[in-house]
């Protein structure tokens, strides 16, 4: 009986075990580059950012940026290039056309030519594989209608 009970605890412990999610994936496969820019909000060219799902493509980082505002109202900077595919030129990441999700492809008018099929929340984190890394984030401070992004 005590055989019993000890493999039943031995076995619950090694499943308990196997479930964790592996939280150290390492840096990210996106190379380094120097970002810094600072936007304006409130001038016509950025004024989407205003608005909760609204979003910006700008220049820099590795295949360009995307500046996001989600629906709690916080400002996220991505790099375009794709976790999973980071050297292939079909690897851009861009928000889907619902606006609700960030997805990893091209668009031929609403059909989304799909490079890898990832998606990404509007927080950059993985909501469907097989990428398993998250979007190289920078970061985005406000002061009043100016956005700095940076490393």
């Amino acid at each position: 009986m005590k055989i019993k009970i000890f493999a039943f605890l031995l076995l619950t412990l090694a499943m308990s075990c196997s479930c964790k999610k592996n939280s150290s994936l390492g840096p990210s496969p996106v190379p380094y580059q120097y970002v810094y820019t600072q936007i304006d909000i409130s001038t016509p060219l950025y004024s989407s950012l205003q608005n909760e799902g609204g979003y910006v493509y700008l220049p820099g980082g590795n295949k360009g940026l995307l500046v996001v505002q989600d629906f709690l109202g916080n400002y996220w900077c991505f790099d375009r290039t794709c976790p999973y595919h980071v050297t292939s030129p079909c690897g851009v990441v861009r928000m889907s056309l619902s606006g609700l999700d960030i997805v990893c492809g091209s668009y031929s008018g609403k059909t989304l030519d799909a490079c890898c099929a990832s998606t990404y929340g509007l927080d950059g984190t993985v909501t469907h594989g097989p990428s398993t890394y998250p979007l190289k984030a920078y970061r985005v401070t406000v002061s009043g209608t100016v956005l700095t992004i940076s490393n």
